[in-house]
């Protein structure tokens, strides 16, 4: 069952919830109490794909995600939002992502702390902030990722929208963000693309790696390093976290990610994906019943 929440603004900037977003919550439709966690729910529409989504955010870590919990947060969701056809988790760092049948984590996000070490500078590769004369080698590779990211979370994209966004997106990372790309004695190798974030619930400003590509060709070459290096030096030169993540929960993503995790990032937020054609749903729902 859900339920209105009696939680006020100061226990959810308790719980870290920014004063101006803890006001706009307390006693909103947006707040829940499912099953005893306190959750946001907040719609959300895509602009590529279309899809029609919920994200459920919890507001405390360590949080078990059973398959009652979920078909309770599906159902709090649609009460609320009949309109949505997904339902997406966004869990906190140390929560378990759920199990139920349909569902998946399609992004795992990580931080980048101060073990990180960056990369030396190598011979013959030139890491530098790209222009819009590098549009041509980006772009197609942004759309690349666009379009498995919405693979791995199970929606269907159309690929003339997907260029257009990619080629919007590489105007605004110029920017507002920072592009970086490679160059070897081949040519071009590959990018890594920052672009600024903020926390929507504490408020933070961040930046994300929002995308980072190595040419097949030059995979075990400094390029990976050398870029990501680049993407982690101008965060600590603006002084922001820089957070990336990994698209997928199979056993390769699973492989990259404890890489990651060894080379001196942390985990973040994991969004974990289910259709709601996945549950079933009941014939009738009262908001906040």
């Amino acid at each position: 069952m859900s339920s209105r929440p009696d939680a006020d603004a100061a226990e959810l900037r308790a719980l870290g919830v920014a004063a101006d977003v803890a006001e706009l919550l307390a006693g909103s439709d947006a707040l829940a109490r499912v099953a005893d966690h306190l959750v946001v729910i907040t719609p959300e529409v895509d602009e590529v794909s279309g899809d029609a989504r919920a994200l459920v955010t919890f507001l405390a870590p360590s949080v078990h995600t059973g398959s009652d919990l979920v078909a309770e947060l599906a159902t709090a969701a649609a009460a609320r939002h009949p309109e949505i056809d997904r339902l997406v988790l966004v869990l906190l760092a140390g929560s378990e992502p759920p199990t139920t049948p349909g569902g998946a984590a399609y992004m795992r996000y990580v931080l980048a702390t101060d073990r990180l070490v960056t990369a030396r500078p190598a011979p013959g590769t030139q890491v530098r902030r790209a222009t819009a004369d590098d549009a041509d080698d980006v772009v197609p590779l942004f759309a690349a990722a666009l379009v498995d990211g919405y693979r791995r979370s199970g929606s269907t994209t159309d690929q003339s929208t997907v260029d257009d966004y990619a080629a919007e997106l590489f105007v605004e990372a110029l920017e507002v963000g920072a592009v970086f790309v490679a160059h070897d004695g081949d040519g071009f190798a590959g990018h890594a693309t920052v672009l600024p974030d903020q926390d929507d619930l504490t408020g933070q400003d961040r930046l994300e790696l929002f995308d980072q590509f190595v040419l097949p060709r030059a995979h075990g070459t400094p390029v990976g390093p050398l870029l990501t290096s680049a993407a982690v030096e101008h965060a600590r030169r603006v002084g922001l976290p820089l957070r990336g993540y990994v698209s997928g929960g199979d056993a390769t993503a699973d492989k990259v990610f404890d890489a990651l995790l060894a080379k001196g990032w942390r985990p973040d937020t994991t969004y974990w994906s289910l259709p709601l054609s996945s549950l079933a749903r009941p014939a009738e729902v009262v908001p906040g019943g």
